[in-house]
């Protein structure tokens, strides 16, 4: 690659048989955009190229110039609440399938990742936001006063800052929220220290099945894709 901005794009646009004006009316981004990208007159973000590799058949890192290795994958473990008890019945959950995370940076230590839902915790976990956690451990008075990733019995999986409760084996979730009430006296499977925070145009979900991957749209880009259909 050659240029003052050098990229994949120009590559990948022409295996892909797709022009700017296509890309334009398929990702909204401005095909005078895509045009200097392509000749690398302008720098490829990386939040540009999570939006026009699912479109070109490839993946962001490759669009951007870096290697393989520096594409990090993580387990999606599912979705993780900012606020309250959540509802896990329409998780992608079906069998022979596996998803996973793809980003652009290596989190050492990664175990699995949760996608943030709700709006009670904004702005540092806004929805389709990713955690990075490291492994689950029911070590959990070492976590007292920390935020934490954590699987309740009643209450699914949950952001939270975790203290002792009234009792034994029971604890207080407090919300980084003040206008969300403290969950109390919640029994807690298990905790998760958070490793890494993954903002929601910086990473997409990847799709196993039989080694294929597909790219599978977050909540937010179905709900945007529908309103521009409708």
């Amino acid at each position: 690659m050659k240029g003052k901005f050098p990229n994949g794009l120009s590559e990948a646009m022409d295996a892909a048989g797709m022009g700017p004006t296509a890309l334009e009316r398929l990702t909204g981004i401005a095909k005078q955009d895509i045009y200097k990208r392509a000749h690398q007159m302008a720098r490829l973000t990386p939040e540009m190229a999570n939006i026009l590799a699912p479109h070109l058949n490839t993946t962001a890192a490759q669009l951007l110039g870096l290697r393989a290795a520096e594409v990090f994958t993580v387990p999606l473990g599912g979705k993780i609440g900012a606020g309250g008890a959540i509802d896990t019945s329409t998780e992608q959950d079906e069998p022979g399938v596996e998803y996973e995370v793809e980003m652009m940076i290596r989190v050492e230590d990664a175990a699995v990742a949760y996608q943030v839902i709700g709006e009670s915790m904004m702005p540092i976990f806004e929805p389709d936001t990713v955690i990075i956690c490291r492994a689950h451990t029911q070590e959990i008075s070492k976590h007292y006063g920390k935020r934490v990733a954590l699987g309740t019995v009643e209450h699914g999986r949950q952001l939270k800052i975790i203290h002792p409760g009234s009792k034994p084996n029971v604890f207080d979730l407090e919300s980084l929220n003040r206008s969300v009430p403290t969950m109390r006296d919640v029994k807690v499977e298990w905790v998760a220290r958070i490793a890494a925070i993954i903002p929601a145009d910086e990473w997409k979900i990847l799709e196993r099945r039989a080694q294929v991957q597909e790219f599978l749209k977050k909540p937010s880009q179905r709900r945007r894709s529908k309103a521009a259909s409708d």
